[in-house]
């Protein structure tokens, strides 16, 4: 979109745009910018919220009476809280859960890894009776069991074992990754007692409570201290949300 941008001003059309990896932009340098501190996929914020999202477009379009650029703005705001509280909910659930907060500098690899292996198979079954229920599931190319031998083997320093389709190890952590958040949000709606509030409650749910969620962090630091570049672009960008780092 940066790009583009600055083709449209050569044309005598003024540009503006949202910008949600910030780090992208300041490289492009598009004419104008307003950057959100938002996740990936949410420009606007959280659906069903026209109000907030109104403001996030309004801000981005009063760039254009600046007539020089370039010129990268930030949006003041974050996203609104809503009613109800994912940790509450899980809190009080009849099936007992650890959700304790492992420390990978506390704890070590080892002990991760352990209760990473604990929560996929106190979430797999809730998993499966969504999946029977529904009939699909958003998880395409690694079943949970399947991300949890590629991110423990990468964790500590094994061969990877690749999926034909998938080639690139890089590319195969990035897709594992969504695989293993969509397995444990269809195995968190399915679980009794629990009405499932927004995506903000679930994300800081995941990112700040799951060992899921710190394995995710800790493949994240070691992608970024690879020399192999796709790995660095993936532990930079593609794994872990920059609202939760």
């Amino acid at each position: 979109m940066g790009a583009l941008g600055h083709y449209l001003e050569t044309m005598g059309v003024p540009s503006t745009q949202i910008s949600l990896i910030r780090e992208h932009t300041e490289t492009i340098r598009p004419p104008r910018a307003l950057w959100v501190p938002f996740e990936l996929g949410r420009p606007l914020g959280l659906p069903g919220n026209p109000d907030f999202q109104k403001q996030v477009v309004l801000a981005a379009l009063e760039l254009l009476v600046l007539e020089k650029g370039p010129v990268l703005a930030d949006f003041p705001d974050d996203i609104p809280e809503k009613t109800g509280c994912l940790q509450n909910s899980l809190d009080q659930l009849a099936c007992p859960v650890n959700f304790a907060h492992p420390s990978t500098e506390k704890t070590g690899t080892e002990k991760l890894v352990a209760a990473f292996r604990q929560e996929i198979a106190e979430f797999h079954p809730w998993y499966d009776i969504g999946r029977k229920k529904r009939g699909y599931s958003a998880v395409i190319y690694f079943p949970p069991d399947d991300a949890f031998r590629l991110f423990t083997d990468f964790m500590q320093g094994n061969p990877l074992k690749l999926l034909d389709p998938i080639s690139s190890p890089a590319l195969a952590l990035r897709f594992a990754a969504q695989d293993l958040k969509a397995f444990y949000f269809e195995s968190v709606m399915f679980r009794p007692d629990l009405t499932l509030p927004d995506d903000s409650g679930f994300n800081r749910w995941f990112w700040q409570k799951t060992a899921a969620g710190n394995v995710l962090k800790a493949i994240r630091e070691k992608c970024r201290a690879s020399n192999d570049k796709s790995f660095k672009m993936t532990g930079e960008m593609l794994l872990v949300p920059l609202d939760q780092i």
